[in-house]
């Protein structure tokens, strides 16, 4: 990698509106319509955005049958986005809370079990997000995927809406158990 490289990156990074996007692309993959409408702007304009960022090598794009969905190209990359933002929280005196990696899993007996191996973005976050309305105090979700991202982000909301959250990785998935607390 050259200098350069990292230079482009921080100079498509120090816009924004990307930033604005980005932080959207944290709870889901978007399409460019939605894109635009979360942040009122016009299409063309997110578009531009979303291709800029397309080019640099920051996002991917998925084809699905409502459209071209938009999400970042790595978990490295979201990654970065979460580190930046539980840097400035840290600044703030905010809590970060970190999710927890255990590797007992007897202890959780999950009311539900949803295996969303072989699925992307968006379908595991929305089915998980609906799933956690459902569960009452003390149930448990365990949620499986294989797709990185998914599991970044599953984790990222849980912990953001005070779910207690393990997750424990094999060689080709995920397993997410997802506890409802107080």
């Amino acid at each position: 990698m050259k200098r350069s490289d990292l230079v482009e990156l921080f100079k498509v990074l120090a816009n924004q509106k990307r930033l604005d996007i980005l932080t959207l692309l944290l709870d889901s993959c978007l399409t460019v319509n939605e894109v635009a409408q979360k942040l009122g702007i016009n299409i063309s304009t997110a578009y531009r955005y979303l291709t800029q960022m397309y080019k640099q090598g920051i996002l991917s794009v998925i084809k699905t049958p409502d459209g071209d969905r938009f999400d970042f190209s790595s978990k490295h990359m979201l990654r970065v986005i979460e580190e930046a933002i539980n840097f400035i929280s840290d600044k703030r005196g905010t809590p970060v809370f970190e999710p927890i990696y255990y590797n007992d899993t007897n202890l959780f007996k999950p009311k539900r079990v949803f295996d969303f191996r072989g699925e992307t973005c968006p379908i595991p976050e929305l089915t998980t997000r609906r799933e956690l309305k459902k569960l009452t105090n003390g149930e448990t979700l365990l949620v499986i995927v294989d797709y990185p991202l998914s599991k970044e982000r599953i984790i990222s909301f849980c912990r953001k809406m005070g779910y207690k959250v393990i997750a424990v990785d094999d060689k080709l998935d995920s397993k997410i158990y997802i506890e409802k607390t107080g």
